[in-house]
């Protein structure tokens, strides 16, 4: 089950989001050309998107994930992240694990399992990206990274890596017995090992 993986998940990615500063806005990250304010409003988007659908998995209405215009400041994010775990919470006490979801942005409804290690893995993904990128910690329960791997080895097809506008860099290799975060982190087409550029 994934809801036991992500709140542990959800809190640290407050935590980091929490200890960046707005002088840190302009440090690249991990993710392609984002920088930590980009990265920042991504999630704003990504997490709103999550909030709106586990609050009404039924539902028609839906924002666009890409487009999110609002305030970006890290308290605001922290305040997001908050209302999201809330959120989870209660769909959970309304058993959303086993119903349906609502998931247009990714052509249909989904488990609401499902739905949740989707989330998982934005999380665990993103949060790495930009604790790499601010000189943090990040160090999730392995048993979430396995579990945010076995979802994007299902949802990213070929298609979606590599090329202008493609969502996904190109798989990295690495050892199959590498570490759990290495490892997913690398499917999603980053190197465990980046670092900022010099000077950057």
């Amino acid at each position: 089950m994934s809801s036991r993986l992500l709140f542990p998940v959800l809190n640290d990615l407050a935590r980091v989001v929490g200890t960046t500063t707005l002088e840190q806005d302009s440090a690249p990250t991990p993710c392609g050309d984002l920088d930590v304010v980009s990265l920042r409003r991504h999630l704003f988007g990504g997490l709103g998107y999550f909030i709106v659908a586990l609050a009404d998995p039924a539902g028609d209405q839906r924002p666009e994930p890409r487009e999110y215009t609002g305030p970006d400041e890290p308290e605001r994010l922290v305040a997001v992240i908050e209302q999201l775990s809330a959120t989870v919470e209660a769909a959970l006490a309304d058993g959303v694990e086993t119903g349906p979801v609502r998931v247009p942005a990714l052509g249909g409804s989904y488990p609401g399992d499902h739905v949740l290690s989707m989330l998982l893995a934005e999380i665990v993904v993103h949060g790495w990206d930009l604790a790499r990128a601010t000189d943090q910690v990040w160090q999730p329960d392995p048993a979430a990274a396995e579990r945010a791997r076995a979802l994007l080895a299902v949802e990213i097809r070929p298609e979606y890596r590599g090329g202008a506008g493609m969502p996904f860099a190109p798989e990295v290799p690495i050892s199959a017995d590498a570490p759990a975060l290495d490892r997913l982190l690398a499917f999603a087409g980053r190197s465990p090992d980046w670092t900022p550029p010099t000077g950057g």
